[in-house]
């Protein structure tokens, strides 16, 4: 189940709205913004997939690697997970969200500039239960890869990163069939190599995937009728992607035989 608030006015505002939303088990995802002819506007978009309950934290946006891994590990420590980072009236936060009794380790490593030091990073990080949360990750001055580590389940991860098709149909054959090897696609990312699309599989379970591409829609209650429609089939939000075609479209997904973090729908460029 998806909604759709009008975006708050200021850092106190927000809190409110995640803390309200969580404790109804809505999980914030990300701002949509929607264009409609000249009209332009926006929407925070919350999704509820199961039973948990979500507490959050803002916190200020640390200036340096030194300072973020210190308030990563100080919050996952209490249970509380890194939710990305979001700007709001004038202010960069950092969103922190608890969610169970589980804790979170974190590594930040140097973000790899091409994609084999990635994929060799990535996995080697993921067979010790790490999950890549973004490949680049701009903190201060330095751009650092984020991995984190859940202290409950035993997932194992292994990533893939295939060249984008040129077409919207072999992306969208691409897309499945990665998702029939249990493979989630996870974002779009250019390394000075190459560019490519990322794909992560938890080697612990055999989970598959399914994906659609639907056409875009220009306001907020549009989007959550299309969300909830798909919802109510079982499927999670992805988001908004322009394909190969140059069109926009909105991809969703389908999880069988999945539990744990990549059943979850999650912002394309965040959590």
């Amino acid at each position: 189940m998806y909604e759709a608030l009008s975006p708050a006015a200021d850092k106190d505002a927000f809190l409110n709205h995640l803390n309200a939303e969580g404790a109804r088990g809505f999980r914030f995802l990300t701002a949509v913004v929607f264009v409609s002819g000249q009209s332009v506007s926006t929407a925070e978009t919350y999704v509820k997939d199961g039973t948990a309950s979500y507490v959050y934290e803002l916190l200020d946006t640390p200036a340096n690697r030194s300072a973020f891994q210190s308030q990563l590990d100080a919050q996952g420590a209490r249970g509380f997970r890194w939710a990305g980072s979001y700007a709001v009236g004038g202010a960069n936060v950092t969103l922190y969200r608890k969610e169970d009794s589980s804790t979170y380790s974190y590594a930040l490593t140097a973000a790899q500039s091409s994609s084999a030091g990635f994929l060799q990073e990535a996995n080697a990080q993921g067979a010790n239960g790490y999950l890549n949360l973004a490949p680049g990750f701009l903190v201060g001055t330095e751009t650092v890869a984020i991995y984190e580590k859940s202290s409950t389940g035993g997932a194992r991860y292994v990533y893939e990163f295939p060249s984008s098709p040129g077409s919207d149909a072999d992306l969208l054959a691409q897309f499945n069939g990665q998702g029939a090897r249990g493979f989630r696609f996870r974002t779009p990312y250019s390394f000075t190599d190459r560019g490519g699309l990322l794909y992560v599989q938890d080697g612990s379970q055999s989970a598959t995937f399914s994906f659609s591409a639907l056409d875009p829609v220009d306001n907020s209650a549009k989007w959550i009728e299309l969300a909830n429609t798909q919802g109510a089939q079982g499927h999670g939000l992805i988001g908004d992607y322009m394909m190969p075609s140059g069109q926009a479209k909105i991809i969703f997904f389908a999880a069988g035989n999945c539990a744990g973090e990549l059943c979850n729908s999650a912002s394309l460029f965040g959590r």
